[in-house]
């Protein structure tokens, strides 16, 4: 074999390992639910049999990224009832939610309580969830906690991932 000829053939069997190599990492740990979280309005249907909160809401930026490894990240700037006292402040009044993740309609996971800050309503929490790979028609529904899962001020529903 000449030389060329040998160079050739490392480089084809280098690139073919490289392609099996990434093919095969990326098989692991991919998107169930990635997408951006929606303000909840009173008017709003019910998600997964869960009501919209009470009170209009509106978002600076949210998202939810929920991976078949069952680690889920949650970002929130800005997550606050409009003019609440009628002085143009923009406030945030619940201080705990949790990120309930639904497959096909039905409850999959909880992620617990975590603070949200009071008036910003920010927050930002990554915690472990037993999530099944077969998740079908995910949906993530951001809850007071003290709401015990029963309203949603925030939502993501199907997949970018």
């Amino acid at each position: 074999m000449r030389p060329s000829s040998r160079l050739a053939l490392v480089g084809a069997v280098s690139a073919l390992a490289l392609s099996l190599g990434t093919g095969a990492a990326s098989a692991t740990g991919h998107d169930v639910i990635r997408n951006t979280l929606t303000p909840s309005l009173p008017t709003d249907p019910a998600i997964n049999g869960v009501p919209p909160g009470g009170k209009p809401w509106i978002i600076g930026r949210g998202e939810v990224r929920v991976r078949d490894t069952g680690r889920m990240d949650v970002r929130i700037r800005g997550l606050q009832i409009p003019n609440l006292n009628g002085d143009g402040v923009d406030v945030n009044p619940v201080g705990s939610i949790n990120a309930l993740l639904f497959c096909d309609g039905m409850l999959t996971a909880d992620s617990g309580p975590h603070p949200m800050t009071v008036p910003g309503g920010n927050a930002r929490f990554r915690v472990n969830l037993p999530v099944s790979g077969d998740c079908e028609n995910p949906s993530v529904l951001i809850s007071p906690t003290a709401s015990g899962g029963g309203a949603y001020i925030a939502s993501a529903v199907g997949s970018m991932g």
